[in-house]
């Protein structure tokens, strides 16, 4: 298994030790909010690879849709277009006082039948969690382009003719009905079969069924990200988990579903940021050679931009920042080369974030994570940040000592 797969699979299971239907695994993972979170899920279920393969296939298939001959009623004077309704005709004929009146049943094809109906109610369920999804996302989430993909073909369904009407009849408020799901399940056109899976998924999430849940996870939640981010969020995702064990308190997911400029764990008095500056980062004072970038840059009319950690670690009950995390995933250079890089980070980024001249106990609870090859330290003394590699991370403990020490820091 390489690397990056490994490391989706340990992003989804600790997703799914947080979402599956709150139960508890050994008394360490929190219960699940089943309001807020299943309803995280139910969005990214708009994303999932079952949504976007019935949609995929039926922009490629516009065709495929099938109508059924169904019968509507017709009144007309002396004209027969279908079966004759004796009963209503003698009716109609008593109440109107037409005597060449017939009410008639005409054949007529319709796509508004059981199966398109399950079809038009999953796509119209779908665009509505994805834009739904889309409200909840900031403006730098890397979700932005898999979600405006979404709405873009969502919108080039909507202009195929034979999925005009089931689209116009469906209501989300009522969903479709067992003969319509038989119906679909049991044809032989790939699209209702599609259909039918998107829909049985829906089902699972809302039951907390655990394959259901990772179904998402992988090709939702994670599928969408980068290598390098997905990394951090695993990273992001462990620190949770240890702080919630080192505190015995509940850990609470905020991920991908509330305000992006939040954290996206909490765990007791512990709040984890992903790629935020927070609003305790104070500019330090320049050094000489900063200084000097800073004036020449301004020759050229451009700013000195401001770096943002990987994550960041705030003890809410001290109003601070109690860690700075650094990550790396490691594509091309040696494991060397990017300790040294994020060592740098973490002293350059502990400057904005604890008082001038105290930097030395923020940076000793600090953390850099590599994907491989992290360096075992060698000298205990001093004030040097944790250090830790994915393997490190998947033990049961691995990240243990490192949440305990931000646990009984004053």
């Amino acid at each position: 298994m390489s690397l990056d797969a490994a490391i989706v699979d340990y992003s989804a299971g600790l997703l799914l030790r947080y979402f599956r239907s709150g139960a508890s695994i050994e008394g360490e993972v929190p219960r699940l909010d089943q309001r807020r979170d299943v309803e995280i899920l139910k969005g990214h279920w708009a994303l999932s690879a079952p949504v976007r393969d019935l949609v995929s296939y039926a922009l490629a298939h516009p065709h495929e849709a099938q109508a059924l001959l169904t019968y509507q009623q017709r009144i007309d004077d002396a004209v027969a277009r279908g079966r004759i309704d004796a009963r209503r005709t003698w009716l109609y004929r008593q109440q109107s006082g037409l005597p060449s009146a017939l009410v008639t049943h005409e054949a007529v094809r319709s796509f508004n039948t059981g199966p398109n109906l399950l079809l038009a109610w999953v796509l119209r369920e779908a665009a509505s969690y994805t834009a739904r999804l889309l409200s909840w996302q900031g403006s730098t989430s890397p979700y932005l382009p898999v979600i405006e993909q979404a709405q873009a073909e969502m919108r080039a369904l909507q202009r195929i003719d034979s999925l005009r009407e089931p689209l116009r009849a469906v209501s989300l408020g009522e969903r479709p009905n067992a003969g319509a799901i038989r119906d679909a399940a049991r044809s032989r056109r790939p699209l209702y079969r599609l259909a039918v899976d998107a829909y049985r998924l829906m089902q699972g999430l809302e039951r907390g069924e655990v394959d259901a849940m990772e179904r998402v996870a992988r090709s939702a939640l994670l599928a969408p990200l980068e290598d390098w981010r997905r990394f951090e969020l695993a990273v992001g995702l462990s620190l949770g988990e240890a702080l919630a064990r080192a505190t015995g308190a509940p850990l609470n997911l905020h991920l991908l579903g509330a305000d992006s400029s939040g954290p996206i764990v909490t765990a007791g008095r512990f709040a984890v940021y992903w790629q935020q500056i927070t609003r305790y980062h104070r500019p330090p004072p320049l050094e000489p050679s900063e200084a000097t970038v800073r004036d020449v840059l301004r020759a050229y009319g451009i700013n000195v931009g401001t770096e943002r950690p990987d994550l960041i670690v705030v003890d809410r009950d001290l109003d601070a920042v109690a860690a700075v995390v650094e990550v790396k995933y490691i594509a091309g250079d040696t494991a060397t080369v990017r300790f040294r890089e994020a060592v740098d980070q973490v002293v350059r980024y502990g400057r904005s974030y604890a008082a001038h001249g105290a930097t030395g106990p923020l940076l000793a609870r600090s953390l850099v994570a590599l994907s491989r090859h992290a360096p075992a330290r060698i000298d205990p003394a001093g004030n040097a940040p944790f250090s830790v590699d994915f393997e490190a991370l998947r033990q049961p403990h691995g990240l243990d000592a490192w949440a305990a020490a931000l646990v009984v820091h004053p």
